[in-house]
């Protein structure tokens, strides 16, 4: 099966195409700068370029079956969230050219956008401590959800708190109410991110993932 991987040269995303590879998958991705995923460019094939550049995201997206993106702003950094909502339009408006249903990305824990949810004192904090580090983070990601719930695709919104390193530990606990706790490690994220190419369980939702 061959797949696309947008933001593969980042943390999750660089663990994310590693695991894909041993998997079996023929991955497709995009890379401004191709000279970080040297490590494994034999076994990928790489399109020049930004997520931000239609043409680029189209030429990844071209010939797959499921698009797995990580995408997003960089923590502690400034963005212009209209940015990130263009690009998903865009990434909307590439698949249904290519008659691709299967996408699924990363958003996050304390972003707004589900119904119902409940919300702990903790979970509250985390999103307060967002706010202070970059407001603009959690507009865009909320910008994203909408362009999806907007669409036709079989998108699957992965909702992590916070990321650490480390080892999969199986333990994982997804929900689209709360999460379990306030941390998951990277490995057992990507496990969870690759495992819903084939399931159906999360079609059309935004689960909250995380250890237990």
């Amino acid at each position: 099966m061959k797949i696309a991987i947008l933001g593969s040269t980042g943390f999750v995303g660089g663990i994310l195409i590693n695991k894909a590879i041993k998997q079996g998958y023929q991955v497709k991705t995009h890379a401004r700068r191709p000279e970080k995923l040297q490590d494994i460019r034999d076994k990928v094939e790489i399109i020049e370029g930004s997520i931000f550049d239609y043409s680029v995201i189209e030429k990844t997206i071209q010939g797959t079956e499921a698009v797995l993106s990580t995408v997003g702003p960089p923590p502690g950094k400034q963005c212009d969230p209209v940015l990130y909502q263009k690009t998903m339009m865009n990434i909307v408006d590439i698949m249904n050219k290519n008659g691709v249903k299967r996408y699924i990305h990363i958003g996050g824990a304390v972003h707004l956008g589900g119904k119902e949810e409940i919300w702990s004192v903790k979970r509250k904090f985390l999103r307060v401590f967002l706010k202070l580090l970059s407001k603009q983070i959690l507009i865009a990601k909320q910008l994203e959800w909408e362009v999806l719930k907007a669409s036709n695709l079989d998108w699957t919104l992965i909702r992590p708190p916070r990321i650490s390193k480390g080892m999969a530990t199986g333990k994982i606990s997804a929900d689209d109410k709360k999460p379990d706790t306030l941390s998951i490690n990277v490995d057992d994220l990507t496990d969870f991110m690759l495992a819903q190419i084939s399931s159906q369980e999360w079609f059309r939702t935004a689960p909250l993932v995380s250890n237990i």
